[in-house]
């Protein structure tokens, strides 16, 4: 790659430089054998955890909103992406040939090059699209993005509009003979790898340069600065909405209250902060290799794309892990379809008031007649549905607290 740079972006004569970059190359040659294995079980991991969350988001009473449909959305994007590092990490790094591959895993590998950028920002697109869909609403609790058909028509243009960015990156790439051999017969047998285009590298890379820039600007920096207003602007309507209710009933908040209301808050806080740590960077790597192309690639991307596939697949876990550490009403459902629950959860209480309570499991009351320990209340699963409005309406004991 023979790109014209401009003026040069480190000084190699420089000893603290050179330092720094050596250290990024001893770096990677130290967690490059890790990350191949680390990566694998981060895709098995995450395939199971997506699945999940896609058969818990289809439940009748979670499927009704237009929130979880995008979210259903973004699983199907994670999950796309952690199939493509599972293949990629397991015949290109794990069962690594040193002299290339088939022709056929060749356009497999140029397939994943392609998918998996795509992917990461309809992922970044999509949840600008669900905060947009709750900042709308809390606007207008009357919407029309509140219904589902929109909020699919939603992610189905947006997928076709990060399709028709990914089309140069995909044309970045060529597949290019590197080895031969002759079997018995003196037939030759070619094995290829991926190499940039010559369309790409001609009159100085101005081409590849400017898919870097598509890449840095549309499929990175743009939807993360959205991401980050729509999370302000949804803050700002949480507090204006909480002053409305106050003026309306003439109540004063309590703390339990005033926390509940929070979670939403603290859920997007969250989200935001985990999807600009993971995409901003790579956004901002993607630029400067526009503007750097060769040097940067060089010295840079290079030594930490391991650690940027890293951080693309801890990505894929946040809606999962942020909804079932935050949301009551989702991990309610999760409980209910997993096999066996109610008899595992009922045990584990019955130990707990054992453990706390041992002398009161046989005490008599003056009449001598045995008293039955008051334990906690257990309920089926439809009292758990019915009470949980009720429940944070009156904000007393219900259901809906136990089963959790």
């Amino acid at each position: 790659m023979n790109c014209s740079d401009g003026p040069p972006l480190f000084d190699l004569d420089d000893p603290l430089t050179s330092s720094i970059l050596n250290i990024t190359v001893e770096f990677k040659n130290f967690y490059k054998p890790i990350h191949r294995y680390l990566a694998v079980i981060l895709c098995i991991v995450g395939l199971l955890f997506n699945s999940v969350h896609i058969w818990v988001l289809r439940q009748p009473r979670l499927r009704s909103t237009s929130v979880h449909t995008v979210l259903i959305g973004i699983a199907c994007s994670d999950i796309s992406t952690m199939v493509s590092y599972l293949i990629y990490n397991t015949r290109f790094e794990i069962f690594e040939h040193r002299y290339g591959y088939s022709y056929i895993w060749t356009g497999i590998l140029v397939l994943h090059v392609t998918l998996s950028i795509a992917c990461h920002a309809i992922t970044l697109y999509l949840v600008v699209l669900m905060a947009f869909i709750r900042w709308r609403v809390m606007i207008n609790p009357g919407s029309g993005w509140m219904r589902t058909q929109r909020a699919c028509i939603g992610c189905i243009l947006l997928a076709v509009w990060v399709a028709m960015l990914s089309i140069p990156t995909f044309l970045n790439h060529q597949i290019l003979p590197s080895y031969y051999y002759l079997d018995e017969n003196d037939k030759k047998h070619y094995l290829y790898q991926i190499g940039f285009s010559n369309m790409m590298l001609d009159n100085g890379c101005v081409l590849m340069k400017a898919n870097l820039w598509i890449t840095g600007i549309f499929m990175k920096a743009i939807p993360c600065f959205l991401l980050f207003w729509l999370t302000v602007g949804l803050i700002h309507q949480m507090r204006v909405n909480r002053m409305k209710r106050k003026l309306i009933l003439h109540v004063k908040e309590d703390e339990k209250q005033r926390k509940r209301g929070d979670q939403t808050t603290y859920m997007l806080l969250l989200m935001v902060s985990v999807f600009l740590f993971t995409e901003l960077p790579q956004g901002v790597i993607a630029i400067l290799s526009a503007m750097y192309t060769q040097e940067f690639h060089r010295h840079v991307y290079a030594p930490l794309a391991d650690v940027l596939d890293l951080l693309s697949l801890v990505n894929c876990y946040v809606a999962f892990l942020v909804y079932v550490c935050t949301c009551s009403r989702y991990r309610q459902t999760l409980l209910t379809i997993l096999p066996n629950v109610d008899r595992i959860m009922s045990n584990l209480t019955t130990r707990q008031n054992t453990l706390v309570n041992p002398q009161k499991r046989d005490s008599l009351a003056p009449n001598g007649t045995k008293v039955i320990p008051q334990s906690v209340r257990r309920c089926s699963r439809s009292e758990v549905v019915n009470t949980e409005v009720t429940a944070l309406v009156n904000g007393r004991e219900s259901c809906t607290d136990t089963y959790l």
